[in-house]
């Protein structure tokens, strides 16, 4: 009778962090670039560009960000613990 409650996604999985982490160093970069050393440009730029990529090779493979709901397999969320 009683069906068991689905557990809410709160999009801690790896991608998701992934991608938020990416995003965070894409915002830092103008402020980095104007306020840091001229010489480490090119290395600010690569640190923001390999997060980037980082974050589209992180499982599931892709652009697109994980999501419980969703109609393609493979696209589920890959957590570090399973609940139930």
């Amino acid at each position: 009778m009683a069906d068991k409650k689905k557990q809410y996604h709160q999009g801690h999985d790896i991608k998701s962090l992934m991608i938020n982490f990416a995003t965070i160093l894409l915002f830092l970069l103008p402020f980095a670039l104007y306020y840091g050393e001229q010489e480490k440009a090119q290395l600010y730029c690569g640190v923001v560009v390999g997060s980037l990529l980082l974050s589209l090779i992180v499982p599931p493979v892709g652009w697109m960000r994980p999501h419980p709901y969703t109609d393609m397999p493979g696209n589920e969320p890959l957590t570090f613990r399973k609940s139930d």
